[in-house]
């Protein structure tokens, strides 16, 4: 896999979440559960490594919480806060349609 494709599948991670929260923005769950029920239907697999990298990404940017649970369990939710501008970016990525 190339440079190429693996940002390519970093950004549709990336979108993928924050469509799933946008469309539930009540939904939490650990990455394990992200990537076993998040995914939108259609696209492609989710690779656990890109999974962990979107959520710290996103994290770092305020657009996502995360809490312990347990120990070693994280659990990641949207930042209602930040929804108008999680909304904005989606609009101009092109996958808020």
């Amino acid at each position: 896999m190339s440079d190429k494709d693996q940002s390519g599948s970093g950004d549709e991670v990336i979108q993928g979440i924050l469509q799933y929260l946008v469309e539930h923005p009540d939904a939490k769950d650990t990455p394990e559960g992200i990537l076993k029920w998040w995914r939108l239907e259609g696209k492609s697999e989710w690779r656990r490594e890109d999974v962990q990298n979107a959520l710290d990404f996103l994290t770092s940017k305020g657009w996502l919480t995360k809490r312990k649970a347990i120990p070693s369990k994280e659990i990641y939710g949207i930042n209602k806060d930040r929804l108008q501008e999680i909304k904005s970016f989606l609009l101009q990525s092109g996958a808020g349609s």
